[in-house]
């Protein structure tokens, strides 16, 4: 399953924190690849070693930085889906580059035109029940809404009532299963939901709705009505075309390595250029807090800057940091995460 597809993680976290390292490589999660993508334009890193369990993670991120490097950034923004494209435009544009594809992410792809032909930024797990969703959502909650959802500090003309018994049925798990949503971090035992309203509902207070990438997501499907200060840098023209320029310019290598974290960092433990800089993503969505203190562990004689983030399962109180790595030496960036929905840590190791 491809789990998430679009932006669902604030990387601007992530990217501050890595050019405060200086860091010569990046290990990262592959995730939806957005991430990832938001941290290649910085010209310190020379190597990239992106990581997942999950196979189709990886070819969907070699799909979008091979449509990155042979189509023009406008080009690359509809054919990922961002931008409207008709679908046997988006199929010509992969038919241009699809043999720069690994054999296997090339395989993988033809054998799914429909989701080159829809937007690959559409077809993820997470943005499918999304699009169930959406329309009820805005249905129930009325014009009154889409009008100040566009407009910044207009709190006090919310539709409370029919916003709060929203969120109100949102905070139950059964309501994302009823809804087809099959994510071990949404419809686990363990995974807090309520944390998502929350959220939701700080931003409306705050009349950051708007300026939130996840609330375009959730309420919109697209994020081209925000403002372009807003919008993630994996979005924006002035990165991706210094990525493109990077990659032209061989100054920026990718490598794809089909393993879960923990597996990699042990089979190239003292291999890897110093110092280097971990994007674990949410990882803690499917693995607990022993598995991150191994990884830890194995990376111990490295100098290393560890991220990583919680969503909706093992989300960490104050009293509990001391169930994670190196906890004396932990930062806590979630103040920074402006979807309110994931909390966000760091700890670095100088040797």
């Amino acid at each position: 399953m491809l789990y998430y597809s679009h932006v669902n993680e604030d990387s601007r976290v992530e990217r501050n924190l890595l050019r405060a390292t200086n860091s010569n490589t990046i290990v990262a999660v592959a995730g939806s690849g957005e991430r990832v993508i938001a941290l290649l334009d910085d010209e310190a890193v020379g190597q990239v070693h992106v990581v997942d369990v999950n196979e189709e993670a990886l070819f969907l991120l070699q799909l979008k930085l091979s449509a990155l490097e042979l189509l023009s950034t406008e080009n690359y923004l509809s054919f990922c889906g961002h931008h409207p494209a008709k679908a046997g435009q988006r199929k010509a544009w992969f038919d241009q580059f699809k043999n720069k594809l690994p054999p296997a992410a090339q395989n993988h792809w033809q054998n799914n035109p429909a989701s080159i032909e829809k937007g690959i930024i559409n077809t993820g797990h997470f943005e499918m029940f999304l699009s169930r969703v959406r329309p009820s959502i805005n249905l129930f909650l009325g014009k009154n809404f889409r009008n100040s959802f566009r407009r910044k500090g207009t709190w006090a003309a919310f539709p409370r009532k029919r916003w709060n018994f929203l969120l109100r049925i949102f905070s139950f798990r059964f309501v994302y299963q009823l809804w087809g949503n099959k994510d071990v971090a949404f419809v686990s035992p363990d995974a807090i939901v309520k944390q998502i309203p929350l959220a939701l509902n700080q931003l409306a207070k705050d009349g950051t709705l708007q300026s939130c990438f996840m609330a375009h997501l959730i309420f919109k499907g697209h994020m081209r009505e925000m403002a372009q200060p807003d919008i993630p840098p994996s979005l924006q023209r002035e990165v991706l075309e210094k990525i493109k320029s990077r990659i032209a310019s061989s100054s920026l290598t990718v490598h794809y390595h089909h393993a879960d974290v923990l597996s990699f960092v042990q089979a190239n433990k003292g291999t890897l250029q110093e110092p280097v800089f971990y994007s674990l993503s949410d990882i803690l969505s499917f693995e607990n807090a022993d598995y991150l203190k191994q990884v830890s562990g194995q990376i111990n004689t490295q100098e290393h800057t560890l991220v990583w983030r919680t969503f909706l399962r093992n989300r960490v109180e104050k009293d509990r940091i001391h169930n994670f790595p190196d906890h004396n030496n932990t930062d806590d960036h979630s103040i920074e995460e402006c979807t309110r929905m994931y909390q966000v840590f760091s700890s670095r190791n100088k040797v």
